[in-house]
């Protein structure tokens, strides 16, 4: 059997982005793309509403771009992000820092909301010192800021 060719309602994995015309196996179409509406037969009219939703999501992609980008220049406003936290003689941290205690310390500072997973961090911090940590705020933006952790007053 040949393959078909459909318009891609959705970014589909590993197959196209949106108002893509691709050729798929009529299996495929038929019993994945098409019944949940991730694409359609490519008729005049419904090239054309993919063609204006195209040009909607490409502007609203810019948009939150440039709120990211200046986002990114307020976070560098700041050299650094200090936390203070209880540890003991060696250092070794009494739990963990996570992005969510990043993201909340950073988010005060700034005065705009952070969400964790916008903080890139391979694992949690357990130890006192200084690390750099990478913000991605935006697909085309990262930033890094300074973060030193401080051992507790007591």
């Amino acid at each position: 059997m040949s393959n078909i060719k459909l318009l891609l309602k959705e970014k589909v994995d590993k197959l196209g982005d949106i108002g893509e015309i691709v050729s798929v196996k009529p299996g495929y179409a038929r019993n994945f793309l098409l019944p949940n509406g991730l694409a359609a037969i490519p008729t005049l009219g419904e090239i054309k509403a993919m063609q204006r939703k195209k040009e909607l999501l490409e502007k609203q992609y810019k948009e939150e771009k440039l709120t990211a980008e200046e986002l990114a220049k307020k976070i560098s406003e700041y050299p650094s992000l200090s936390i203070v936290a209880s540890s003991g003689a060696a250092g070794k941290l009494f739990g963990r820092i996570t992005p969510k205690d990043i993201a909340e310390k950073l988010t005060s500072l700034i005065g705009e909301n952070i969400d964790r997973k916008q903080v890139l961090l391979k694992r949690s911090i357990s130890e006192l010192g200084e690390y750099e940590i990478k913000l991605k705020l935006h697909g085309e933006v990262i930033t890094q800021i300074k973060l030193i952790v401080k051992k507790e007053d007591v």
